[in-house]
């Protein structure tokens, strides 16, 4: 992610010391700038909330298969599954 400086805004926040140190300290360990750091995690973050599941109900997502396979409605109708119920 490179951008030309005439299309860079200030983006400035206020950190705790402690939050300075361990960002710095993320920066040495992966051999990055404390900047490159924070948007390679911003980046992750936000790629692995695009791979997350779509809000709906499981049924949504296999509507095309409802019906499909051919048996019993419900495996409870039968007696043998059904035997031993409620003693």
């Amino acid at each position: 992610m490179s951008a030309s400086k005439d299309r860079t805004v200030w983006f400035g926040m206020k950190v705790t010391p402690e939050q300075k140190a361990r960002i710095k300290r993320l920066a040495r360990k992966e051999g990055t700038t404390a900047k490159q750091t924070i948007l390679t995690l911003v980046n992750q973050a936000l790629d692995a909330s695009d791979d997350a599941p779509r809000s709906g109900s499981f049924l949504e997502g296999i509507e095309h298969l409802v019906g499909s396979i051919n048996g019993p409605i419900d495996l409870s109708t039968h007696p043998d599954h059904m035997r031993g119920f409620g003693r």
